[in-house]
């Protein structure tokens, strides 16, 4: 019964680490980067990344690597990576018609890259480390 609670804790935290991610980054871009609140907000995002990748990590580490849970992980940071371009051509683009400080853009958008990148890395490691 403790695996199924672990499941469901991990796979609700990776839940909540992408809402994180998608509704922070984008109040990250109408701020400058010096801001108090732009470093809260970054600090926010980046717990969203951790809640993510921490839930895929320990669902790795729960069942020791199974075929099973490298396929329920590999899935997952398919939908982070997704979650997280997404952000990343967001960020990059901007909106249309609203203000928006481009050094926070860039920052944000290299951020969210970056997850995308660790992201690849870490599926390749799924099968390929034993």
């Amino acid at each position: 019964m403790q695996y199924v609670l672990w499941t469901l804790c991990c796979l609700v935290a990776y839940v909540g680490g992408l809402m994180i991610i998608a509704r922070v980054t984008p109040r990250l871009l109408a701020r400058k980067f010096d801001e108090g609140w732009f470093m809260g907000i970054a600090a926010l995002d980046i717990l969203g990344a951790l809640l993510a990748f921490g839930a895929v990590f320990v669902l790795f580490a729960l069942f020791n690597g199974a075929l099973a849970t490298r396929i329920l992980d590999f899935f997952l940071l398919i939908g982070l990576g997704g979650i997280a371009g997404r952000m990343s051509l967001y960020s990059f683009r901007g909106a249309i018609k609203t203000h928006e400080v481009q050094s926070s853009r860039i920052i944000a958008g290299t951020f969210c890259a970056f997850l995308v990148f660790s992201a690849l890395f870490y599926m390749f490691q799924l099968f390929v480390s034993k």
